[in-house]
């Protein structure tokens, strides 16, 4: 049972990141549709990240105190929601709009799905579940950008929209399955008592951010920033740089995420075999090689494989970074844990296009990248300190 409600979960993963990825891919086409400027479009793509960032504590509180497999079904009809919004829009504004559903909906599903595969998977099988888990939402990562630049191959850029519309119509048949199918385990879900008073809240939430926690969450944040920077700025940087046509660079961007599929679950049983640190630390290091790798590339031929080994090491992170969660947060409050855990890298999510913005206002998008580099070299000294064998 538990391994059929993870298949349905890792789906379900895969369609919340298919919507809330496709529109880092808009970027140029944003830009040249409504004829902004580099820092206004990735403004309204940062918006969407903040509204997202608001609603992670109420969802995770909501996670533990009732059942959190309905939260995952509210995240799904969000999730078509919000794109058949953006198929009906006109306007910058109506965009954002339909931007901001959609990030709520991945708010609200990250607490929730990950306090449950917790719950139903013991530490020796965690981080692999985690790992499968992972995978999917890396597969809509991958999706999201492939689709949309298909879509735009086939019937146009103007019809980028369509996209959108194109994945509503699963997410409402996973929305189906989801209401119907309930997750058990053995010890059954850990929700906590809605009649609990104040001061005992207080003590439940003093009992999860303690120091080791809080430094937790500042490497989280450290390290997501220089993701956020790269994902961000890839599509733009492979157009005007490498000089790729927007589609067949969109299509390039998702193949970092596809690279997920495989980096995730390896990630998953590295982690059980070797601990997290260990695999960590070669994950982050891994990151600002290839990353440097691409910087330095001066054809295809060099381009492709480096992006994809920067897509192998940033995914190889996942399983044992969300496992670490479960180290640092008792039962009960997983939903909290891992709320702030997504809240932590969704706040860099917000600053990093908007340091990169500025970065190239000032010396052009080529210059993002050594940015992300420092970034990870710091974030794979910090966990040193931080983590402990």
């Amino acid at each position: 049972m538990m391994w059929g409600y993870l298949a349905l979960a890792t789906m379900s993963h895969t369609l919340t990141h298919t919507f809330v990825n496709t529109q880092l891919a808009l970027v140029p086409i944003l830009q040249g549709e409504l004829g902004l400027s580099i820092e206004l479009v990735s403004l309204m793509v940062t918006i969407p990240t903040l509204a997202q960032a608001l609603l992670y504590v109420p969802s995770g509180i909501l996670s533990d105190r009732f059942r959190p497999d309905r939260l995952v079904s509210l995240s799904l009809l969000l999730a078509a929601l919000g794109g058949l919004v953006i198929t009906q829009s006109q306007t910058s504004l109506m965009l954002v709009f339909g931007f901001c559903i959609i990030g709520g909906c991945l708010a609200i599903y990250h607490p929730s799905a990950y306090s449950i595969i917790s719950e139903l998977f013991e530490s020796r099988r965690r981080n692999v579940a985690l790992g499968i888990h992972g995978a999917g939402g890396t597969l809509g990562m991958a999706v999201g950008p492939i689709s949309v630049g298909l879509v735009m191959y086939f019937l146009g850029q103007s019809n980028w929209r369509m996209t959108y519309l194109l994945w509503a119509f699963p997410a409402l048949g996973c929305l189906l399955v989801v209401t119907i199918l309930k997750p058990k385990s053995k010890e059954g879900l850990a929700v906590r008592d809605s009649s609990s008073g104040i001061a005992q809240e207080l003590s439940s939430f003093r009992s999860v951010f303690a120091l080791p926690y809080l430094a937790f969450l500042v490497l989280v944040g450290v390290q997501n920033f220089g993701v956020q920077a790269v994902s961000t700025y890839m599509t733009t940087y492979l157009k005007e740089v490498q000089g790729l046509p927007v589609d067949y660079a969109s299509i390039l961007f998702g193949g970092i995420s596809l690279m997920g599929l495989i980096a995730a679950p390896i990630g998953g049983i590295l982690a059980d075999k070797m601990g997290e640190r260990s695999v960590l630390i070669v994950a982050y290091l891994g990151q600002a090689v290839s990353l440097a790798c691409i910087t330095l590339s001066s054809n295809l031929i060099l381009l492709v494989p480096f992006v994809f080994a920067y897509g192998f090491t940033e995914y190889l992170s996942m399983a044992p970074m969300s496992a670490l969660v479960v180290r640092f947060t008792p039962r009960g409050r997983r939903g909290i844990g891992y709320a702030t855990y997504f809240l932590s890298s969704t706040f860099a999510a917000v600053v990093a296009p908007l340091a990169g913005a500025l970065v190239i206002s000032g010396w052009g998008v080529r210059y993002v990248f050594p940015m992300s580099i420092c970034v990870f070299i710091a974030a794979a000294a910090m966990l040193g300190l931080i983590i402990k064998k």
